[in-house]
């Protein structure tokens, strides 16, 4: 039995009514593992926060030593990854909000794909994404300074939907600033975005984040051939646009 075998054999066993009993109730006899490190969310919640983990955290010794059994699970199965230069496993096996930097050290360091590789697997990760305009720089070279053939972003049904634009069209985007490179056909979807923070209390106690940080629908008329892709995935009739992306 490897080790990764040995580990989904305790974290099974973990979860049996005598390690709950045991551990549940108690804190502090099992350290975290040192990589991990610790996020306070707010004074009730606390949270590891690792490239390689996420998760909710209160100390007791029962999700201490799940914490740790899952990273070192993590860790093999990334050092496994490297060895056999398999590009989605490694990036999938970052949490969401760390992938796009998992990939760029990728790219920078061992992944050589050819175009078509390359292009579907950043439209893969800009899916997948939860905040572009978080990693901004870094999406600005994954998208400007490597590869041309940039169609290979889209699926043949939104490649075709693309061909058929005119060549001058009129994009949108909602948010705080127009300096983002996710963009829409439709009006209503931008404005979608411009108010979503206002609607749920989806930042808890920052929902009125629109009110600190104002903002607004945005509106460009561009050259069709400035523009790198026309995703749908997501029903957002989405434009990808990077200003001036030609100088870089």
């Amino acid at each position: 039995m490897n080790r990764l075998q040995e580990i989904n054999k305790e974290l099974k066993e973990l979860w049996s009514d005598e390690s709950w009993i045991k551990l549940g109730g108690r804190e502090g006899n099992v350290k975290l593992h040192e990589d991990l490190s610790i996020l306070n969310v707010d004074k009730h919640h606390q949270m590891i926060h690792h490239p390689l983990l996420i998760a909710t955290f209160n100390g007791n010794d029962f999700l201490t030593t799940q914490a740790n059994l899952h990273y070192e699970s993590k860790c093999i199965q990334v050092k496994n990854a490297l060895k056999d230069k398999d590009i989605n496993m490694y990036v999938v096996l970052h949490e969401r909000p760390y992938r796009v930097d998992a990939l760029y050290k990728a790219y920078d360091e061992w992944w050589m794909p050819n175009d078509k590789e390359y292009w579907q697997m950043v439209s893969w990760m800009w899916i997948d994404s939860e905040n572009i305009y978080e990693h901004k720089y870094l999406w600005k070279d994954l998208l400007t300074k490597q590869y041309s053939n940039s169609h290979f972003l889209m699926e043949e049904s939104e490649l075709e939907t693309f061909n058929n634009l005119p060549d001058t069209i009129t994009i949108y985007r909602g948010g705080m600033d127009d300096k983002g490179f996710s963009w829409t056909l439709s009006k209503e979807k931008a404005e979608w975005f411009a108010n979503r923070w206002l609607m749920n209390g989806n930042l808890r106690d920052k929902s009125n984040i629109s009110g600190k940080y104002p903002t607004q629908v945005f509106e460009k008329t561009i050259n069709k051939s400035d523009a790198l892709a026309y995703l749908n995935g997501r029903g957002e009739e989405e434009i990808i646009y990077v200003e001036n992306s030609n100088e870089f």
